[in-house]
């Protein structure tokens, strides 16, 4: 018997564990066993149990190909990817969340305020919900391993003083616009604002410190490191899973004072999952609404990720049944212009579905399923270090919700053997993938890493919430706030003293400068901050003659551009004149009195996807408006917002319009000249 069982293991390339306990091969036999396995070094046996001598070799083995993995130059695909889902708010996104991840129908289940991030483990028509830490850098040398078994055995040969992984490879990607972006000295996480972690004077010693660090610097030696983390149940484990695919599922609230945020965490890859109600697309009452919310985030996704796959889902199809065909056909009219996008669902352009009765829930699932592991962003391959590197970052989320590139991270990269340049690709990786928070719009906020990104949201969210829905004001009465949570939420000004409250005095600077810098925020009067999301809408504003328009047809105009640009002119205001409160301002509306020396409205209408200037001086606005929506453009749109400059006499007329040249200058560099 232990005879046959030593013949099979000689051509054996599929088996993982064999137990041959109770078996009584003898000494005789496991020396057979063990004299095969070394004679057959890609056996892909990773636990023998019940075989003397051949069991402790199996063990030292592939303990052995562990670490030359860890240790090698070999790089394998990153199975994960981002699913995002969106709508309007009640149209079932969260309740379809839950139904991908097996969890039951609550039709009590509360709206969602910003985001919420859950994590999910696809194993055939299984999608788990994952909780426990992965160990990325394990994971994947497992696969590698996997994979090294056919090939040739000359490939494991182990790299002579390497650290935990490889030489650094020359890099096919882009070089970072910025590559100073990690200037500035080492803080620790304690709430400061964003621009402290940026010191310029420190940045020729920075240079010359990073430039020094060598791969084989002397410090201990991988195996210490490494073979304390060795594990034989985490090898199994990670082998039966190697077709596992890791799916970070967004769920985004619907409502539309969140919009202006979502702009900050949306990503170029990944799969986008649109999610309507069919009811409301069917009832003449509620059809116009429906429509315009379908085409803001067909538009809106096209311009983020106009390369990313979006399945649209219509819920309650139970009650719809016979009215598939009518849904159909709306569809198709209003997403025409998107259909290269779209993944149909055979005969359908949309994939309806019944969370409560459970309907077409495992269809969904499949498609989703299908979309993610033929993406071109899933073909990417990554090192070890990599996934190392994010590990130890990871490793940080028990005692910090951010790291400093100054600080953390670039100890981190230094260990493991990354560039300046390479550093931040793998972040912009691990932030396209979901896993953590890497904005670079700026060189402070390419400072911050965020290594909790559920923390950062709900942190955005206690103060960028729907006021008729997400808000309690009693709550707000009891601890003495409520004339200062009614400004909020009826004027959009936020007290200092409100902030700190809402963010339980922890973190407040920090959260005050992350908004400013994404300008979901501006100072506003004496310590004072105006929110312009969550301002009112006033019909009795907007009604002045139109001096110039800003034209954005030819793509569309997001919701939060005109938000930014109003907080934009705030801060250009009160650089340039002392605040007063003669500035009037509404959802759609804001007029500043002292605007460039003049009285400036600007009205967003979204009807015309255009934005209108009243100004008698308008040669001297545009230069000013122009560069403010540059700035937008490039750090919260990604570049992909395309507009035209145009001029009438009093009243917007299209077909009267000349267009003029749009002048720009430097924005940063002339608010800070006031």
């Amino acid at each position: 018997g232990a005879k046959d069982i030593a013949d099979a293991l000689k051509v054996n390339t599929s088996l993982t564990s064999l137990d041959l306990y109770n078996n009584e091969i003898g000494d005789e036999g496991a020396k057979d066993i063990a004299d095969v396995l070394k004679a057959n070094p890609m056996s892909a046996l990773i636990s023998l149990s019940g075989a003397g001598e051949a069991d402790e070799f199996v063990k030292n083995r592939n303990r052995q190909r562990f670490l030359d993995t860890l240790n090698g130059n070999e790089k394998a695909e990153f199975a994960r990817l981002r699913v995002m889902f969106v709508g309007q708010g009640r149209a079932g996104k969260s309740a379809t969340v839950r139904s991908m991840l097996g969890k039951p129908f609550s039709p009590e289940w509360d709206s969602t305020v910003g985001a919420d991030v859950s994590e999910s483990v696809v194993n055939g028509s299984s999608w788990g919900d994952e909780t426990d830490q992965i160990d990325f850098a394990s994971a994947l040398a497992v696969k590698m391993m996997n994979r090294r078994n056919e090939m040739k055995p000359s490939s494991t040969k182990r790299m002579e003083k390497s650290p935990v992984v490889a030489p650094l490879p020359k890099s096919s990607q882009t070089v970072m616009n910025n590559p100073e972006a990690n200037k500035g000295d080492q803080l620790q996480n304690k709430g400061h604002k964003l621009s402290n972690f940026v010191d310029k004077d420190q940045n020729k010693k920075d240079l010359k410190r990073n430039s020094s660090v060598k791969n084989d610097r002397p410090r201990k030696s991988p195996e210490e490191d490494i073979i304390r983390e060795y594990d034989e149940e985490l090898i199994l484990e990670a082998h039966e899973r190697k077709n596992d695919l890791a799916l970070s599922l967004w769920d985004f609230g619907g409502q539309e004072v969140f919009y202006t945020m979502h702009h900050i965490f949306l990503t170029q890859t990944g799969v986008y999952v649109l999610v309507f109600d069919t009811r409301e697309l069917l009832d003449v009452e509620t059809r116009e609404e429906a429509q315009k919310y379908l085409l803001f985030w067909l538009r809106s996704i096209n311009m983020h990720a106009p390369q990313a796959p979006l399945l649209l889902v219509g819920t309650f199809c139970a009650e719809i049944q016979d009215e598939m065909r009518r849904v159909d056909k709306i569809l198709r009219k209003l997403s025409k212009h998107f259909c290269s996008q779209i993944v149909t669902n055979e005969s359908l352009v949309f994939f309806p579905i019944d969370n409560k009765e459970r309907l077409n829930i495992q269809e969904l699932r499949k498609a989703i399923e299908h979309e993610a592991r033929n993406d071109p962003a899933m073909k990417q391959e990554v090192s070890i270090r990599w996934m190392a590197f994010l590990d130890d970052l990871l490793s940080h989320k028990s005692s910090k919700s951010y790291l400093t590139m100054n600080g953390d991270v670039n100890h981190v990269a230094n260990k493991f053997g990354l560039s300046r340049q390479e550093r931040y690709i793998a972040l912009g990786l691990f932030h396209e993938r979901g896993l953590i928070i890497h904005l670079t719009a700026t060189e402070a906020l390419q400072n911050i890493v965020i290594v909790k990104p559920q923390w950062i949201i709900d942190a955005l969210g206690k103060v960028i919430r729907d006021s008729s829905i997400h808000v309690d004001i009693s709550e707000y009465e009891r601890d003495g706030l409520l004339d200062d949570a009614q400004l909020l939420f009826e004027e959009g000004i936020a007290s200092r003293d409100l902030l700190g409250y809402l963010w339980n005095y922890d973190q407040t600077e920090f959260f005050i400068d992350l908004m400013k810098r994404t300008m979901l925020m501006s100072d506003y009067q004496q310590d004072g901050f105006l929110i312009p999301s969550l301002l009112k809408e006033n019909k009795d504003m907007g009604a002045v003659d139109t001096r110039c328009v800003v034209d954005f047809s030819t793509t569309f105009l997001p919701h939060g551009v005109f938000q930014r640009l109003v907080c934009l002119c705030v801060e250009y205001v009160s650089r340039k004149t002392s605040f007063d409160d003669s500035i009037r301002m509404n959802k759609n509306c804001a007029t500043f009195p002292a605007f460039a020396g003049q009285e400036v409205e600007l009205v967003e209408d979204p009807s015309q996807q255009a934005i209108l200037v009243s100004s008698s001086d308008v040669e001297k606005v545009i230069p000013i408006i122009s560069s403010m929506l540059l700035k937008i453009n490039g750090n919260v749109m990604g570049g992909r917002l395309k507009w035209k400059v145009l001029i009438d006499g009093n009243v917007f007329q299209p077909e009267k319009a000349v267009e003029i040249e749009s002048p720009t200058l430097d924005l940063d560099v002339f608010l800070a000249s006031l």
